[in-house]
């Protein structure tokens, strides 16, 4: 039973870290649900899975002249955008876990972001910076800023990202792909905080599956978004955010 629930979580968290539906909410109320809660070892499983799905799905965005002075103030923008949430993460992270996991938290943020999505994709049109090395450094300093904002559970830091960098004037799938790539030091560093923990325990059998199940998961996900991507993908996903908010608010009361 362990294990099925372990194969569930997985597949939730393959799809729900990497699009802009927030992983958080999905793991509290799959927690709840399962009666489980999720340790450190689970959560850096996950978090590795998600993390090398990233890497390998946007190889060409960061190895491709990996060499050149572009490209490496490409990655200090990136850093930049890391910091924010790093800081805070580090900071307030007993707070963050005993005050603000409480479920009507997580709904409430599911379903302001979610209509905010919405508003932002019908909104805004014609952003003209539609690639990644194109992004500023006033624009990598917000979206960093909008990313600490996403350790709120119910936010999602793709989500905030992406609505960040909408507003900036830049193209929402590029924004997305940009948030991606913003986070992966905050999951490296999550990966690394939760490896430092002493009390990490999982079955190796466990472990491999979460981090199996995670990646290609998470590589699906990132696939189909890429097919999707002149869409109304945000609508849909910020639709679907307001419905699950408001599931969590009367699945609590």
């Amino acid at each position: 039973m362990e294990t099925l629930k372990l194969t569930i979580m997985s597949i939730v968290q393959g799809i729900t870290e990497l699009l802009p539906i927030s992983s958080s909410a999905h793991l509290l109320l799959l927690g709840e649900i399962f009666d489980m809660d999720v340790s450190s070892a689970v959560l850096m499983f996950f978090h590795l899975g998600t993390t090398l799905a990233i890497l390998i799905f946007f190889a060409h965005e960061i190895f491709h002249n990996f060499f050149t002075k572009g490209k490496w103030i490409f990655f200090l923008k990136i850093a930049v955008s890391a910091i924010p949430a790093g800081i805070l993460g580090i900071l307030f992270d007993s707070v963050i876990s005993e005050k603000l996991r409480a479920s009507w938290i997580t709904a409430i943020s599911l379903i302001i972001w979610g209509i905010v999505m919405i508003y932002v994709e019908n909104k805004y049109h014609n952003q003209h910076i539609k690639s990644l090395e194109k992004i500023t450094w006033k624009q990598s300093i917000i979206i960093g800023l909008a990313q600490a904002i996403a350790l709120i559970p119910g936010t999602s830091r793709s989500g905030i990202c992406t609505i960040a960098g909408v507003f900036l004037g830049i193209d929402k799938y590029t924004a997305l792909q940009y948030s991606l790539l913003a986070g992966l030091p905050v999951m490296l560093g999550g990966v690394i905080l939760d490896m430092a923990d002493s009390q990490i325990s999982l079955q190796s059998l466990d472990s491999l599956l979460v981090f199996t199940i995670t990646f290609l998961v998470g590589y699906l996900c990132l696939r189909i978004i890429n097919k999707k991507s002149k869409e109304k993908w945000l609508t849909v996903f910020g639709i679907y955010r307001i419905v699950l908010g408001i599931a969590i608010l009367l699945f609590t009361i």
